[in-house]
């Protein structure tokens, strides 16, 4: 053991000795169970909790049982006083809404007083006694509070163990219990919180056999599944928070409504009566209330049985009859079954027809005696029958079958559309139908056959009739077809055909069709001329009649209608074939004639847009655009003039490709569009092939900041023009970043410069071609070299592994990686990392390793390398145990390291609380003492080498703990409270488990803070046991106790039946028990009856007395519940003989007599007005003396006239038991209404007012009874309201009204009456002109109601006198043309009259003139047309249509009759028609004007080309060029026209003209129709003619003599110039020289030099451009004085010459002999 373990030891005794003599010396009960342990030099002193320790001056909290003594010489004080023992029993004897009484028995020992306190969680409360008994009170109702009962010694400070106990202070008895709403199986209860609190409600009912209960949080409850018509007693009860403490109940008793009555049923009905039947509804009822109201009258009755006949009953009324159960009371009623029917109506009268059509029938008849809702029509041809409902004494039956019998019968039905009178009938046949489908079937020039399909119903044959306004036609058939033969061609036809019935002489309505006989074909059809997107056709007109042509063309599946035999179709595809016909089209624009067909092709457009889509090398894909129109095929031609290269290839499609070609070369390319004989060439455009790439590239040097690159020349392209190639460079992987462009070089190879050490850079060269062409491109990825790291480290991980760190290398690179290598005894082992560490693991333990790390950047490119060494970890312990040899003493023990060595030692280490003590030893085993008991501690053993540390294993060892002292359960109904005193030691928490049977009920785990634990939810009346574990660590030790929980209260006491001599009660059993373990304790009187049951019979009491009665639930123990407690009083007896003694308007006197009064006997009763709200008051009258019989009457004050009253008298005791009500009820009569008005409100509608009766009630009705108007007096009950409006009245008649006031009870005050008018209808008015321009037609149907005569106004005109009401139409004829007129029909009935709708409609206006045109422009026609005749003072204007053969049709409307049409399309032909328009926008007849044509643009750009004897005049087309147009081109010399001519084409050539001479030339564009634009002019000369036959004549003089031949035209003279051959002419003289042809053609030129060639020049002028140049070389004459000088000279010459070449000759020779015989090397 080392030194420091010996101190150890020595330093503990020695403070363990020293604490113990300082107990001894101390002047209190000494200390036990007092323990000292040191830990080198810091002591913890342990003590009981019920003593005090200080240390040296400092007292230590009583709440700390250990203190750190940090000091070896430190001083412990150590002094306990006990504590008092805990009290025993403490139990709450009596709880009420405000105290609870709490007592206990003397705890063993002393005690001075003992401390009570409680606390609801809130508030809290203390008072301190000396007696074993205290009543708290000044407490809430219904909550929980906690008392706690301590005894404290004689110190008045140190106290005992407390008690506690939770109870709940009775809730208190809830207020204001009402019932809300009653239904048959359900009663609403509602009331008021009780003062305090509470936790839930307890709800108890009871008809006398059945009980319920439930329980509810909220103030309100609907008790449902009730028996209907059944009187219950409902008891409402407050429960505090424990589900057990009740407060005091609350009672009332109410009827269930009866269910409704069943299967309401009618037996028999009758004009007067009606038998009804019924079946009695589910459970009680008293008796049935039958109602019945015909809405004027309602009357009521009851009876005992299910069954009553209803007399004395108006025919034809509905009748509404409720049969209502009533319960016991006489007050409390059901849901009314109710049933509505009526009593059959009499027979009808008068029946006749008004009105027989061909379809319709119109009947009418008079009203039966009697009350109906409506009529059945019915009719039958005798195969089919039909019907209908009608409210009105007529009817329209329609949809008949023409000329077919009919029986029509006619009955009145009463309003449950079923009860119905007797029928009456009429037969009768109608008119034959119009015939149906009338259609053409064929159309020739000359027939027209029609069909039709037969009319309905029957007809003897058919009249067909046709006209074509001039010349009629008519025949009769019996067929359904006939074919109208001889017409005219192309003329309109107007076909009738009318059915004729079978007397010959009734025809139906006729049927017409208008058609036009087909016109002929059209002749001679051609093609006048094509281009890319039109065709010119021409055509004769065809015999007969057509109104306009009608132009298709296959292909396109368009067509355009022409109104002449010529057209320009535009917008065509080019290139493509098209069928085109054109056939005539009659005035109908439908009927067409044979076609005529001719088939074309158009040009093909011109390609465009030729590129190369896809290019190689060796080849070029070739693509064009063909904007519009489509070719047979496509020739494309390519070649290059350098190679000699030339290629073709045909295609349909819009693509050519052309392989074979050599790259980097340019070649010309044409296409050529192909359609028919119709071919178009392109344009040439220039296509180059891409350039090949070039040779590999390669490094041939590499530093760390420059790399140079080379590469060989690209294949197949020696010799080719425009090559370079460009280089470029970036760092891998980025895209971004350093980036050298250099520019094209044509080098091949580079130096890249200026780079990063240890990057790598991806090297792009590309062969750069013709147009911009690059080759692809050929890559290579190289690296400069990197750097080496720095601050290289190595330290040990584990046994394995160590952890190599070091910092980036300089200018590091995201993608460097490095290679650590180390070396083993089997060799070197390398490893590539990416970051700057690493971890080298498989490594031995305790070895030392060298290691190396080098920089790598990529292949090839490495930096230097960097080097250090590390040490592994030695191996961890295994299986480390522990053995706890007693409370304070544990052995550790471990196995040796796998690779244990001799030089391994073990350093051992035990912590707790931050306190830690390390050893070191070199065995395997290690023992600690002077532990504490039941604390656990954290030791760890690793192992040493070397100063190197394994990794730790460790372990937690513990100490047994005590079990706890004084273990104590004290339950209640539902909570079992559990408490225990603290166990010695160290204690982490504790674990109370409740068992029920031997089944875990539940189990908690409280903290070492808790010292008890309350147990919820649990089943009252049971039997648990409870068992505490104490746990510290891993260990645990446990004790148990038993107890019994408190049973539950029974349910509240509900009264099942009360008499005059005893009360039945029961109570619900108690919740949450079970059946057979509990029985009830009842007391009354003071007696006590035990039972089993839930119910017991109180008899022999005293009626009308109070008596108090409690139950109590007894459990296991004997433990007894919580008081349940009532007060009831026996029944006393009903009134009897309550009649009324007096009634008025406002009060009521009610007497009845009491037998058997007692004091305190109190009457109430209730008044109920519930003719128009619940209005319910009660007044309480003082009974008299016991033992008297006594006679009570009262009057009932302020009651209002006319209302239903109930009266219900209740005789009640002192506790509020009531007898059984007795009820009557009575009625006051309403007063009559005043001031009754009648006013007309519309045809059928008369609204009443008055003025409301005194002392009105809401419920008052008023009954209305209407005669006069109708075919029968009617009566109506209005509800609401002093006024209403009786509808359904026939208009234009005299009514007479009465109208009554109603109570509830069905009385009626005295009838009022008055008379009034309805307004008659107006009519539905129709107005036409028939497309006259002078007659109005007026025609009105006849209105409902009576009307005595019509008048008709036009334009506010009275234009008749009265008439008659049976006519239906008027006319009104020799009316202005375009005028507007509006026609207004009043029909009069009595005093009112009603005008219809205005109807408005205008005559035609007048046609106007014909149509002139005054001018036309590009743009713009001026027309002028005739004003229309008899148009004067009206409003008109004319409408103005133009309409191009492009179909964009403009309007316009004017008021004058002149009008330039602007914003037109030029060269375009125009229809223009000129309608008037008058008033409603009707129009006239059109006049026209077809195929007017605007001039055409003007052509643009015109310019001429000269020549000698011909121009080329080239011009572009007119803005909105026309396919059709031409150009008309004059030439003018001289003022007079040499010629003229027409074209198609934008340019002329135009020959034979005079050289030299001034034209002047006009353009003018021409439409189709000859139209002409302004026309464009240009004049300029033709070019002069050059000279001929140009000769030289040369004298010996220096001059040349110049000769020619006259050239042909005219001219304005000659130029001539000369200069010497030999020398540049533009360092010599010219001479411009004129020259003429008087009387030849020719010229000197003089001032020459001798001897000399020289170039002479003539050229023509002219007035413009002059001719081409005529050249011709002559030689000056020679001099000859100079010509001997020039002989001398020569031979001097010759003679030199020879001399000179002599001596050459010989130099060379010695030159030869003298050469040296040493070798000259060539270096390079």
């Amino acid at each position: 053991m080392s030194r420091m373990s010996c101190f150890g030891v020595l330093l503990r005794a020695s403070i363990v000795l020293y604490l113990f003599l300082k107990c001894s010396e101390a002047q209190c009960t000494p200390c036990t169970n007092f323990k000292g342990v040191v830990t080198h030099i810091d002591s913890t002193a342990q003590v009981d909790s019920n003593c005090s320790l200080s240390t040296g001056n400092a007292s230590v909290p009583s709440n700390l049982t250990t203190v750190n003594v940090l000091n070896k010489n430190q001083n412990f004080n150590c002094c306990c006083t006990t504590m008092p023992e805990v009290i025993m029993n403490l139990t709450a004897s009596e709880i009420t809404t405000s105290s609870v009484f709490l007592s206990w028995t003397e705890p063993f020992g002393n005690r001075s007083f003992f401390r009570v306190e409680w606390t609801d969680g809130k508030t809290n409360g203390s008072q301190n006694t000396p007696e074993t008994s205290f009543n708290v009170t000044a407490l809430t109702p219904g909550v929980q509070y906690l008392f706690t009962v301590t005894a404290v010694a004689g110190d008045n400070t140190t106290v005992g163990q407390s008690k506690t106990v939770s109870k709940y202070t009775k809730p208190a008895i809830i207020r204001n219990l009402m019932s809300i709403e009653i239904t048959t199986a359900s009663v609403f209860l509602s009331w008021t919180e009780p003062f305090g609190n509470r936790s839930f409600f307890r709800i108890e009912w009871t008809d006398g056999k059945t009980n319920g209960s439930q329980n509810t949080p909220e103030t309100s409850f609907n008790v449902t599944a009730l028996t209907p018509g059944v009187q219950y007693l409902f008891t409402v009860t407050a429960v505090a928070g424990d589900n057990t403490t009740v407060g005091q109940s609350k009672t009332v008793s109410k009827y269930t409504k009866p269910a409704v009555i069943r299967n309401l049923t009618v037996t028999e009905i009758t004009t007067a009566s009606v038998s009804l039947s019924w079946i009695e509804p589910l459970g009680n009822s008293s008796f049935y209330r039958v109602e019945w109201t015909d809405g004027s009258r309602d009357m009521n009755t009851t009876t005992n049985v299910t069954a009553f006949n209803v007399t004395e009953l108006t025919a034809g009324v509905k009748y509404t009859f409720k049969v209502t159960a009533v319960a016991g009371d006489n007050i409390t009623k059901g849901k009314a079954q109710e049933k509505a029917l009526f009593t059959k109506p009499e027979v009808i009268r008068n029946l006749s027809v008004s009105e027989i059509t061909t379809s319709s029938v119109s009947l009418s008849w008079i009203e039966p005696l009697g009350n109906r809702s409506f009529y059945r029509v019915e009719w039958t041809d005798g195969s089919r029958d039909m019907n209908t409902t009608t409210i009105e004494t007529a009817f329209n039956v329609t949809e008949l079958t023409a000329g077919v019998k009919y029986t029509f019968r006619v009955t009145a039905v009463a309003g449950d559309e079923m009860t119905e009178g007797k029928n009456i009938s009429v037969s009768l046949f109608t008119k034959p139908a119009v015939i149906r489908n009338l259609t053409v079937t064929e159309i020739t020039t000359s027939s027209v056959s029609l069909s039709w399909t037969e009319p309905f119903g029957n007809r003897s044959f058919f009249r067909v009739e046709w006209t074509d306004g001039i010349t009629n036609g008519s025949q009769n058939t019996p067929e359904t077809s006939f074919n109208v033969t001889a017409l005219t061609p192309g003329v309109q036809y107007l076909f009738t055909v009318t059915a004729v019935a079978g007397d010959n002489t009734t025809v139906g309505q006729s049927k017409t069709v208008s058609k036009y006989t087909k016109p002929a074909v059209v002749r001679n059809l051609y093609v006048s001329e094509i281009t890319t997107s039109s065709v010119s056709l021409n055509w004769t007109q065809p015999e007969g009649n057509s109104f306009f042509y009608r132009v298709k063309w296959i292909g396109a599946n368009i067509s355009q209608n022409v109104p002449k035999t010529f057209t320009t179709i535009t917008g065509l595809t080019a290139g493509m074939q098209y069928i085109f016909t054109v056939s005539a089209v009659a005035g109908d624009n439908t009927t067409v004639g044979e076609e005529s067909q001719i088939i074309t092709l158009t040009k093909p457009a011109q390609p465009v847009d030729i590129v190369a889509t896809r290019r190689g090398t060796s080849q070029l894909n070739v693509t064009w655009t063909l904007h519009n129109g489509t070719v047979e095929y496509y020739s494309v031609n390519i070649f290059n003039a350098a190679l000699n290269y030339t290629s073709s290839n045909t295609t349909q499609t819009r693509e050519a490709s052309f392989t074979g070609l050599q790259p980097g070369r340019v070649y010309e390319v044409t296409v050529t569009a192909v359609a028919g004989d119709f071919r178009n060439q392109s344009a040439q455009v220039q296509l180059a092939t891409n350039p090949n790439p070039p040779g590999p590239l390669t490094i041939t040097e590499r530093t760390t900041s420059s790399l140079v690159v080379q590469w060989t020349t690209p294949g197949l392209m020696i010799g080719a023009q425009g090559i370079s190639y460009n280089i470029s460079y970036q760092l891998n992987g980025t895209g971004l970043g350093e980036r050298n462009l250099s520019s094209s070089t044509t080098s091949l190879s580079s130096n890249l410069t200026s780079l990063s050490s240890g990057t790598c850079y991806t090297i792009t060269v590309k062969t750069m071609g013709p147009q911009n062409l690059e080759s692809t491109s050929v890559y290579a990825s190289e690296c400069t070299l990197p750097k080496p790291v720095v601050n290289l480290t190595a330290t040990p991980l584990s046994n394995s592994s160590c952890k190599l760190q070091w910092t980036d290398p300089v200018e590091v690179k995201n993608y460097y990686t490095y290679r650590v290598q180390y070396i083993k005894a089997t060799g070197p082992v390398p490893k590539t990392v990416s970051t700057n560490f690493t971890q080298v693991n498989d490594l031995e333990p305790g070895t030392g390793y060298n290691f190396t790390v080098t920089t790598v950047a990529a292949t090839g490119s490495e930096g230097s390398p960097e080097r250090t060494f590390c040490n592994t970890k030695p191996n961890v312990v295994s299986n480390l145990t522990f053995e706890g040899l007693n409370t304070t003493t544990i052995r550790l023990s471990w196995l040796k390291p796998n690779d244990h060595k001799p030089t391994y030692s073990y350093l051992v280490t035990i912590s707790k609380n931050g306190s830690v003590v390390e050893i070191s030893t070199m065995v395997e085993m290690y023992t600690f003492t002077n532990l504490t008991p039941g604390n656990c501690y954290n030791c760890s053993v690793v192992t040493v080498v070397q100063d190197v540390k394994s990794d730790s294993t460790e372990t937690i060892i513990c100490t047994k703990p005590a079990v706890v002292k004084n273990l104590i359960a004290i339950g209640t109904t539902t909570n079992m409270s559990v408490t225990w005193y603290r166990p010695m030691g160290q204690v982490d928490n504790y674990t109370v488990t409740i068992y029920k049977n031997n089944v875990m009920e539940d189990n908690r785990t409280i903290t070492n803070n808790y010292l008890s634990v309350v147990f919820q939810n649990l089943k009252p009346g049971k039997v648990y046991v409870v068992k505490v574990a104490t746990n510290s660590g891993p260990l645990t030790e446990a004790l148990n106790v038993t107890n019994a929980t408190y049973p539950n209260p029974p349910g509240g006491i509900m009264v099942v039946d009360q008499t005059t001599g005893s009360i039945n009660i029961s109570w619900a059993r108690p919740l949450d028990m079970d059946l057979g373990q509990y029985s009830f304790s009842v007391f009354h009187l003071d007696r006590q009856n035990l039972t089993e049951h839930n119910w017991t019979l109180l008899k022999n009491l005293q009626s009308g007395t109070l008596y108090n009665i409690s139950v109590v639930t007894v459990g296991p123990f004997d433990y007894q519940s919580t008081v349940v407690t009532t007060a009831n009083s026996t029944r006393p007896q009903s009134v009897i003989r309550l009649i009324e003694a007096g009634i008025t308007t406002t009060n009521v006197t009610l007497v009845w007599f009491q037998p058997e009064s007692k004091p305190g006997y109190t009457f109430r009763v209730e008044i109920t007005n519930q003719s128009v709200t619940t209005n319910t008051t009660m007044k309480t009258i003082t009974g008299v003396q016991s033992g008297s019989n006594y006679t009570t009457n009262i009057t009932i004050t302020g009651l209002q006239s006319g209302s239903n009253y109930t009266f219900t008298v209740t005789t009640l005791t002192g506790d509020g038991t009531m007898a059984t009500p007795v009820t009557v009820s009575y009625f006051t009569r309403p007063f009559a209404v005043s001031g009754l008005v009648a006013s007309t409100v519309n045809t059928t509608t008369v609204n009443l007012t008055w003025t409301k009766p005194p002392q009105y009630q809401s419920g008052y009705t008023y009954r209305i009874q209407t005669e006069g108007c109708m075919s029968a007096p009617t009566n109506r009950t209005t509800e609401t309201g002093e006024g209403d409006l009786i509808s359904e009245l026939t208009p234009g008649t005299r009514c007479t009204f009465s109208v009554s006031v109603k109570a509830l009870n069905s009385i009626e005050g005295e009838s009022v009456s008055t008379s009034q008018y309805t307004k008659p209808e107006s009519v539905n008015m129709f107005i036409y002109n028939n497309g006259s321009n002078s007659t109005i037609v007026v025609r009105w149907e006849a209105p409902r109601g009576n009307v005595e005569h019509y008048i008709v106004y036009l334009n506010k005109v009275l234009f008749s006198d009265l008439l008659n009401s049976s006519i239906r139409s008027t006319s009104f004829l020799n009316l202005s043309a375009g005028r507007s007129y509006t026609a207004v029909v009043t029909t009069i009935s009595g005093p009112f009259n009603a005008s219809s709708e205005p109807g408005t409609t205008a005559t035609y206006p007048n046609q106007p003139g014909p149509i002139l045109i005054l001018e036309k422009t590009t743009s713009s026609i001026s027309v002028e047309w005739g004003e229309a005749p008899l148009m004067t003072n009206t409003t008109f204007s004319y409408l103005v249509t133009y309409l191009s053969t492009q179909l964009n049709n403009k309007t316009v409307t004017l008021t004058n009759t002149r009008h330039t049409l602007p914003s037109l399309s030029s060269g375009t032909p125009y229809n223009i028609s000129v309608a008037t328009v008058g008033v409603l926008g009707l129009q006239s007849e059109k006049v026209w004007s077809s195929l007017v044509t605007t001039r055409p643009e003007s052509v643009q750009s015109l310019s001429v080309v000269t020549a000698e004897e011909n121009i080329t005049l080239t011009w572009n087309k007119p803005v909105d060029h026309k396919p059709s147009y031409h150009y008309y081109v004059i030439w003018i010399n001289s003022g007079l026209i040499i010629s003229n001519t027409t074209t198609l084409m934008e340019d002329l050539i135009i020959n034979q003209l005079v050289p030299g001479s001034l034209y002047n030339f006009t353009v003018t564009t021409e439409t189709a129709d000859g139209t002409k634009g302004a026309p464009v002019s240009n004049s300029i000369c033709t070019n002069a003619s050059p000279v001929f036959n140009l000769k030289c004549d040369s004298p010996n003089d220096p001059k040349v003599i110049l000769s020619w031949t006259k050239p042909k035209g005219l001219n304005q003279g000659f130029q001539i110039t000369a200069y010497e051959t030999n020398q540049p002419p533009q360092d010599q003289a010219h001479y411009n020289t004129s020259g003429d042809c008087t009387p030849a053609c020719g010229h000197t030129v003089s001032d020459l030099k001798h001897n000399t060639d020289y170039t002479l020049t003539v050229t023509t002028l002219g007035c413009g451009s002059s001719s081409t140049i005529q050249k011709l070389t002559c030689k000056t004459g020679v001099n000859a004085v100079i010509g001997v000088a020039v002989g001398v000279t020569i031979g001097v010459f010759a003679i030199l010459f020879i001399i000179t070449i002599a001596l050459v000759i010989h130099w060379r020779r010695q030159t030869k002999k003298d050469t040296s015989d040493i070798q000259i090397h060539s270096m390079r």
